[in-house]
């Protein structure tokens, strides 16, 4: 029981009332002034309490004849002070004893605390308990009695205890926990430690508690964990690591920060490490060299590689290449009657501007307007050229092997790469005469492209100065040697090692998945020859592809001589684009009588009534009936025909196109057209049939 200096307690002058924080001055003034008589601090007591939420009364000594305290009386009780009794008015206190109304029990067993008070004339407080309610009391003497203050303070115990309880319940958890913990306050003390985490340190409980960490532990200072701990008490947050408290036997530590405290939680992992370790163990062994293992390891090689192929066909290819078919194919089609109008318009003017009889300023003007057309001409021609490094990028996988000439399968990827390559490095070709190989057009081209964008990725931005990426070429026995070098970061050993391994990637999370070398490697050992790569850090790296070469002439269309000049023939277009059937039309119509429909029933119905055509140029995807529809129609109609197709189209292919164009032993060309090869297509056009 200690002494409350806290309480507010009223005093009494004779002509004012006030409250004070100190009620052993309240007896001091009354013993240093007049003491004014008693009814007249009761009513001032009573006016000043009256409403005050905590019990305030006043208790008069009760003395025996031979003068000795044995009881005290009511002298006043505001409200509060009542109900806190458990009675509902003051007035039913006033003048009853306090052994007499609460005989052995509550306040009333608290009279040799009073009669301390009045007699040694020093405050005292103390807690009691009156019927279900804790009370706190404060008595201070006053002339022959005492003023006595009271406080409910159920709800603080009940609180107290409940902290107290949960306090107690933590404790206990976390000292049976099989797991390590302890707290760290701001100057590094250990405020709590459990007997797992003593056990862990070779101490005990008691040598740890309240000792500074570093002292009671020097054997942490220059370890992880001091590192850790002191990276989340500088405010980084939370951590989790894995630590060797002793040899043999790890934890996995959680370390978090909380109002300058840290609190570390450790769980054993040893049984996890060491079936890690047997795990490893294991896979060595197997590695090492079991036919078994070989099997299984060939088995998920083939299952990988397909899984390869199928994610880069479906995640990486297929979107670019529907993309680029059909942006190619509607850029096509326009650009198609644009560069056949320029040329024609050119075959036109040219003599013309030629000839002597025209004055020199019409000629002027012809000059210069030819001069137009020719680098509109350009214009288109360099459109035409990209739109077909993205078919080509777009195209199918071709059935079977043929003849590729290696250089132009460089040049595509090359111009497919130059916006990764244009602001990193310089590029130099040392290309030498070498045959065609047998290879895919499309699979060739994006194995360089890929080794390109690698190369790329191998030197930093902005000093084109420095880097350089060399192309070369050279033929070596049966094999062409095709190689990609640059100087750029290179590989370490162990990087190189793993280079064609698919999904292994230096890159970071997000900007790749690790399958570009390795998909390189199927492709080019899918065409019978192989790919290799040497490196060295901070000397860049070399990567060779070697295929397999052939006597063979790669696929070209035979161009007709302007000067050739036919006999007349007659030739049926059949395409949905006007202006598309409008310009060949034209282009035809100057050495041929041309018949130009746009559909493929129209066509049909032509054919019908009119089968003396020699070459049929048709497009393969209309909207009505296609080109496909439309030979199928006459191959059991008119078969004699099906010799003089010529299909055209803007590279937008579906998979029933892509397969009938593999079937039928009919040309094909891709818009927009050179008129050189329209005009040798019809030159060739196989003899009408005799009447």
């Amino acid at each position: 029981m200690g002494t409350d200096t806290d309480t507010c307690l009223p005093r009494v002058l004779v002509t004012a009332t006030y409250s004070c924080r100190h009620g052993a001055i309240l007896n001091d003034r009354f013993q240093a002034a007049p003491a004014p008589d008693m009814d007249v601090l009761l009513v001032a007591l009573e006016e000043a309490e009256r409403h005050q939420p905590e019990g305030c009364m006043v208790l008069h000594a009760v003395r025996d004849a031979a003068g000795a305290l044995v009881d005290f009386q009511w002298a006043w009780a505001n409200p509060a002070g009542a109900r806190a009794l458990g009675h509902a008015a003051p007035e039913l206190l006033r003048g009853r004893r306090l052994r007499e109304l609460m005989p052995g029990s509550g306040l009333a067993s608290r009279v040799d605390l009073l009669r301390n008070v009045v007699e040694a004339g020093r405050p005292a407080a103390d807690s009691f308990q009156e019927g279900d309610v804790w009370l706190q009391g404060t008595a201070v003497p006053l002339r022959d009695g005492v003023l006595l203050r009271l406080r409910d303070i159920t709800s603080a115990l009940r609180l107290e205890e409940s902290v107290r309880e949960t306090l107690d319940w933590v404790r206990s958890m976390l000292e049976a926990t099989p797991d390590a913990f302890f707290t760290l306050d701001a100057d590094w003390r250990i405020t709590f430690v459990n007997h797992e985490a003593a056990a862990l340190s070779g101490r005990s409980q008691e040598q740890l508690f309240r000792q500074i960490l570093w002292q009671a532990c020097p054997e942490l200072l220059g370890t992880r964990m001091e590192r850790e701990l002191r990276r989340v008490a500088s405010g980084a947050g939370h951590t989790i690591f894995e630590w060797r408290a002793t040899p043999g036997r790890w934890h996995e530590v959680h370390a978090w920060g909380a109002n300058g405290n840290v609190s570390i939680f450790g769980r054993d992992v040893t049984a996890r490490k060491q079936a890690e370790a047997e795990r490893d163990v294991l896979l060595s062994r197997e590695h090492s060299g079991r036919l078994e293992a070989e099997a299984l390891v060939h088995e998920r090689t083939r299952e990988l590689m397909a899984a390869r192929e199928r994610l880069v066909q479906s995640e990486k290819l297929a979107m670019a290449g529907q993309l680029a078919a059909g942006v190619g194919h509607e850029i096509n089609n326009p650009l198609s009657y644009v560069v056949g109008n320029l040329q024609f318009a050119l075959e036109q003017l040219e003599p013309l501007a030629t000839q002597g009889a025209v004055r020199e300023s019409l000629a002027r003007a012809l000059g210069e307007a030819m001069e137009a057309l020719r680098e509109a001409k350009e214009g288109a021609e360099r459109i035409r050229t990209t739109v077909r490094d993205l078919q080509i990028f777009a195209r199918a996988e071709e059935p079977q092997l043929s003849p590729v000439d290696v250089h132009a399968a460089l040049e595509f990827g090359l111009s497919m790469a130059m916006p990764h390559l244009r602001h990193r490095a310089r590029v130099e070709k040392r290309l030498g005469p070498v045959p065609t190989v047998m290879a895919h057009e499309t699979r060739l081209g994006q194995v360089f492209l890929q080794l390109l964008v690698n190369a790329a990725q191998a030197i930093p931005e902005g000093d084109v100065a420095r880097y350089q990426v060399t192309l070369s070429t050279w033929r070596d026995g049966a094999t062409v040697v095709v190689e990609v070098a640059d100087n750029g970061h290179g590989m370490a050993p162990e990087v190189l090692e793993r280079a064609f391994e698919p999904f292994f990637t230096t890159r970071p999370l997000g900007e790749g998945a690790g399958l570009g070398l390795s998909t390189s490697l199927g492709l080019v050992r899918g065409m019978g020859g192989e790919l290799s790569a040497s490196s060295a850090p901070g000397l860049g790296s070399v990567f060779q592809v070697r295929l397999p070469t052939t006597d063979a002439d790669a696929p070209a269309v035979r161009v007709a001589e302007d000067t050739d000049l036919p006999g007349r023939k007659r030739v049926l277009v059949v395409d949905d684009e006007p202006l598309l059937a409008s310009v060949l039309g034209r282009i035809l119509g100057v050495r041929h009588e041309v018949v130009v429909v746009h559909s493929g029933r129209e066509a049909l119905d032509t054919l019908a009534r009119d089968a003396d055509f020699d070459r049929i140029f048709c497009d393969l995807m209309m909207g009505d009936l296609t080109g496909m529809d439309v030979y199928d129609a006459l191959s059991s109609r008119q078969p004699e025909l099906l010799a003089r197709f010529v299909f055209m189209t803007g590279g937008g292919f579906s998979e029933r196109a892509r397969t009938f164009l593999q079937s039928v032993p009919v040309p094909r060309i891709e818009k927009p057209f050179e008129l050189g090869v329209l005009h040798a297509l019809v030159e060739d056009a196989p003899p009408r049939a005799g009447p």
